[in-house]
């Protein structure tokens, strides 16, 4: 599974380069949210043998790989905490009609940032996925 996500990961990072265009910025910033969990899930499968947490929590994530690597890089830290909030602010409309919906909440260079941030946690990932994987005891997703 782990493998799976990785090359989803990849895929994801792709397209949100390919949405980085006009009306498309609030996308590529979820699609650099989403490449970046996959890739942390990926690594979480690889070194820790087990299935990641189902949810959207960056940080969470990132913190139960860095149990088998030791601290987080400070780049990669900082790049977390700013794709942390996208994947919120990328989804659904807030219910109060007085507020933008995703699309126009989301410019280029928040979205170029996002991208620059994915691909810091997927460099860093590659290079944890050259490590020796710990045999899973559970692939059942």
């Amino acid at each position: 599974m782990g493998q799976r996500l990785w090359e989803q990961s990849e895929r994801d990072l792709e397209v949100a380069r390919l949405t980085l265009q006009p009306r498309g910025h609030y996308a590529a910033a979820n699609f650099a949210h989403q490449a970046t969990e996959k890739a942390l899930k990926a690594a979480h499968w690889h070194l820790r043998g087990e299935e990641p947490p189902w949810n959207h929590r960056l940080p969470e994530i990132a913190e139960r790989v860095a149990e088998c690597t030791g601290p987080l890089p400070t780049a990669v830290d900082d790049a977390l905490d700013r794709l942390e909030p996208l994947f919120e602010q990328t989804r659904y409309p807030s219910g109060d009609i007085t507020e933008p919906i995703p699309a126009e909440l989301v410019g280029e260079p928040e979205a170029a940032a996002a991208i620059q941030n994915a691909e810091k946690v997927i460099e860093w990932v590659r290079k944890l996925l050259q490590r020796p994987p710990r045999k899973a005891q559970s692939e059942t997703r």
